[in-house]
């Protein structure tokens, strides 16, 4: 694990192709990334939103992912570590998009290069290309110099690639590409686009293997505030039920609330979607060979995180401040809650063009 004294790397953006790095460039670059929310069609976070959750906590987060840097739920086997659970879902999402030999693989939201560095050890891809609107993460792969590895610090909505992709994945990156609408419609059709230029990237028959943090089928209201399941009989009878049914609702409030807390303080500008807005958006460009849910690989991850939060918090408030320290446990302990209770699942699904 890199130790606590280390820090990320300035923010520079990767030059346009055929021109060196400079600060006067890299100066450019960021103003463009950041003006760009304001100058396109691109709904999804903007590029300020980004650089609070992954640039100025990144700082924190690196001193709780374990070494890889792996911000998203892994796949777990009985024993397994956090650090073994993210190399199997690497794997699992390489050989789902069939990705292992391709000549050009493409990253959407690649974070700090995991799966990138991955693609080309193990899984010989010729060429992997990773998307992120972070500067400090492009300019951590940047700094790491895998071979055969390509960083852009730029919106998907933006990409215009030199030559078709064999094959796409998104891991929990589909969260950040709506924004926060409440209307499902516009939901579906930034995720519609999305699905579009993906068609447009993938050679024929290519596939994405995408995964995300998505709420129940009914969405993210009833999501919240209906009770969990519970066996038959649990309720108890008269006034039991009454003090159950109390409950209920005053947890509702509280799943409200503290959902609100994590949008505004950690995950600013994102919104989770469902399966069915998915499927949806992708009617008619990508058939769908697979689909998992697996809430207990997102229990056992956070769990993981939250107790190398605690256990780092107070070289966390030194490097971000004891306030951000402390929204992201409580966030941390409300996904966990919620995944608990099912509110909402590790969605897996892979598309395949047709």
């Amino acid at each position: 694990m890199h130790t606590s004294s280390e820090r990320l790397p300035p923010f520079p953006i990767r030059p346009a192709r055929g021109r060196r790095n400079s600060a006067e460039s890299t100066g450019r670059q960021v103003i463009a990334l950041i003006g760009s929310r304001r100058t396109s069609a691109y709904k999804g976070t903007s590029s300020e939103a980004i650089l609070h959750q992954y640039d100025f906590l990144g700082e924190f987060y690196r001193l709780t992912l374990g070494p890889e840097l792996v911000y998203s739920y892994g796949m777990w086997e009985d024993g397994d570590t956090l650090e073994s659970a993210q190399l199997r879902k690497l794997d699992h999402h390489v050989e789902a998009a069939r990705a292992a030999g391709a000549g050009r693989v493409l990253d959407v939201g690649c974070g700090w290069g995991s799966l990138l560095q991955r693609l080309v050890e193990n899984h010989g891809v010729g060429h992997a290309v990773g998307l992120t609107m972070s500067p400090g993460q492009a300019a951590w792969v940047r700094q790491k110099g895998w071979p055969n590895c390509e960083i852009l610090a730029e919106n998907w909505f933006d990409h215009e690639p030199d030559a078709p992709y064999d094959a796409i994945i998104a891991i929990e990156a589909i969260e950040h590409f709506a924004g926060t609408t409440m209307l499902r419609r516009k939901r579906v059709a930034s995720y519609r686009t999305f699905f579009e230029r993906c068609h447009t990237w993938l050679r024929p028959g290519g596939r994405i293997s995408l995964q995300a943090n998505a709420w129940n089928g009914g969405g993210w209201f009833t999501s919240l505030v209906l009770p969990p399941r519970r066996p038959a009989g649990h309720e108890g009878n008269g006034g039991g039920r009454i003090r159950t049914a109390l409950k209920d609702v005053r947890d509702g409030f509280d799943n409200v609330r503290e959902g609100m807390h994590a949008s505004r303080k950690v995950f600013p500008e994102v919104f989770l979607p469902t399966r069915g807005e998915l499927s949806e958006a992708a009617r008619g460009l990508f058939r769908i060979p697979e689909v998992r849910s697996d809430p207990d690989d997102g229990v056992k991850t956070v769990a993981s995180w939250l107790e190398r939060a605690q256990a780092n918090r107070a070289r966390g408030a030194e490097l971000i401040g004891a306030d951000a320290v402390a929204d992201i446990i409580r966030e941390q302990r409300t996904a966990l809650k919620f995944l608990r209770e099912r509110r909402y699942t590790a969605l897996r699904m892979v598309f395949e063009k047709v």
